[in-house]
């Protein structure tokens, strides 16, 4: 069976784009070995995932702009081969210093792998098929963070934390040399006539680079670090604001450009603007809200990364479904009615996630998860779909840009503000958790720990204070997600009534007018290897 090109193209992207998603999760169970292995300690090791992150963020800016200039194959063959050669690096690491460099090189090549899959996949699409190729490279950015922790786990446990680094490899030479041999390169583009052709640059846009890049960096630095103090410690502040600074003066400056970085003026388009602001407001509570649950079975259900990453599963699996259906769908019902249901799925969802216990038995959520995965699904796919639909071939590029690195500010703003938020609502329930402990649970234990240690007072006291403490800490935490989950609930709850101002894809409308003519379209839904 034939497959034709633009299928060829986005299967490459999105086995590439899938590594570099997964790479984002897949070291978190793993850290604990890696200090150990290096004899250094929390706040050191934990760079390991931080200078991913900022790496990332810090090449995407730049990513639609040197693809404009030198061709987005090339590009992407570069960024491959960084992540790649970076990932090999990393397994081959003798200490925490050159891990963490390591990883920066390997978050080099990760973070361009975004907004190229994206560009490359919309350009050889027409404009009417892109929901379902959506579907194609959004399995990957929804699958790979449920996934990462499962996959991490079992290289960890039945190999070695370096398996994470080394299992990309063979994937990444192949998925190299799949997209030497199938890609169309700048050349070949321009000799069929692509738009992109049309594209001449002329000089090179240092200082709109620069503020976009060090603004970026920045600003995700110091949003990263608020989750890990309070908001009135100093630390908080100087790189966040400075980052916010940086990327104000790039937006002037960008406005006077005739030739940008990235063109804020996209944002004048309504369809452009609104489906941003929707996958901002999803990045921030919904994909932020994706850790919440492994430290609900983790730090207080006291389950292992593997058995946690197992339980999320049924979240990825429904999330499949509903990108297919999402795919499949987009151009007859168009993007509002399944951005809304997707979120209200999301909405009704969580209500199962804000009367969590300790005790809580991890089977009566699974229905919850399934519902969850089927609305992240169903809104992400139109959302990404609808943000390009207005969007040429010439300026896809810096599009791709402009969409993915705010879409990664907004996922740090989410994760940073639900942290903060977990960690404030956990304290101030741990005050009346250790009341109730001490009028209902002290005498118990008292009397248990009595049992166990004898005549023994020092043995008993610090067995009550532990028994205290797991049970101060196990419903504090637990009350604190709660209360963090009913705030997710609420923002996308918002989301869904954004939602229903959401714009129409004109390609679609086009679509839908040609039918009701009764004229023969020759853009319809398609699927995979037709």
């Amino acid at each position: 069976m034939h497959l034709a090109y633009k299928w060829q193209a986005a299967l490459i992207t999105a086995f590439g784009l899938f590594m570099a998603v997964l790479d984002n999760t897949i070291v978190n169970v793993a850290l604990q070995y890696m200090r150990r292995d290096f004899n250094t300690d929390q706040s050191t090791i934990v760079w390991v995932v931080t200078g991913y992150f900022l790496s990332q963020a810090a090449i995407i800016p730049a990513v639609g702009y040197l693809s404009d200039r030198i061709g987005t194959k090339t590009v992407f063959l570069a960024a491959l081969a960084l992540f790649t050669v970076g990932s090999g690096l990393c397994a081959l690491a003798p200490n925490e210093a050159i891990l963490i460099t390591c990883r920066v090189i390997q978050g080099l090549g990760g973070g361009a792998l975004f907004p190229l899959a994206f560009a490359i996949t919309f350009r050889v699409f027409p404009p009417q098929e892109r929901g379902p190729a959506s579907a194609v490279i959004g399995v990957p950015v929804l699958l790979a963070p449920v996934f990462g922790p499962t996959i991490g786990g079992l290289l960890t446990k039945y190999f070695d934390w370096r398996a994470i680094f080394t299992v990309n490899l063979p994937l990444g030479i192949i998925v190299f040399v799949l997209a030497l041999v199938f890609l169309r390169s700048h050349a070949q583009e321009v000799a069929l006539g692509d738009e992109l052709a049309a594209n001449q640059q002329k000089g090179f846009d240092v200082i709109g680079l620069t503020l976009a890049i060090l603004g970026t960096v920045a600003l995700v630095f110091g949003i990263n670090e608020a989750g890990s103090y309070d908001l009135s410690d100093l630390r908080v502040w100087p790189f966040a604001l400075a980052g916010a600074v940086l990327l104000l003066g790039f937006v002037l400056y960008e406005l006077r450009n005739t030739d940008p970085v990235m063109d804020v003026r996209l944002f004048r388009n309504y369809s452009f603007a609104i489906a941003n602001v929707l996958t901002w407001a999803l990045s921030a509570f919904l994909f932020g809200s994706l850790f919440l649950l492994p430290i609900f079975f983790e730090n207080v259900q006291g389950r292992d990364a593997l058995n946690t990453g197992l339980l999320l599963g049924v979240q990825g699996l429904a999330a499949i479904v509903g990108v297919i259906l999402a795919g499949r769908l987009y151009n007859v019902l168009g993007p509002r009615p399944l951005i809304a249901t997707g979120l209200a799925l999301v909405t009704v969802a969580t209500i199962g996630f804000i009367n969590l216990s300790p005790s809580t038995d991890p089977t009566t959520l699974q229905a919850w998860l399934l519902v969850r995965g089927l609305g992240l699904g169903m809104a992400n796919i139109p959302l990404q779909t609808l943000a390009l639909a207005t969007i040429s071939n010439r300026a896809m590029g810096r599009a791709s840009s402009l969409v993915n690195v705010t879409r990664q500010i907004f996922s740090a703003i989410g994760i940073s503000a639900l942290t903060a938020y977990l960690t404030h609502q956990t304290t101030n329930h741990a005050a009346s958790v250790t009341q109730t402990f001490q009028a209902s649970h002290l005498a118990a234990v008292q009397a248990q720990c009595a049992a166990q240690f004898g005549n023994n007072p020092a043995a008993i006291g610090a067995c009550v204070q532990d028994a205290a403490k797991a049970y101060v800490t196990a419903n504090a935490v637990t009350m604190g997600l709660n209360d963090t989950f009913l705030l997710v609930m609420i923002g996308t709850g918002v989301g869904v009534v954004l939602a229903l101002f959401a714009g129409r894809d004109p390609n679609v409308q086009k679509l839908k007018d040609a039918a009701k003519r009764g004229e023969t379209v020759e853009a319809r839904t398609v699927v995979v290897g037709e």
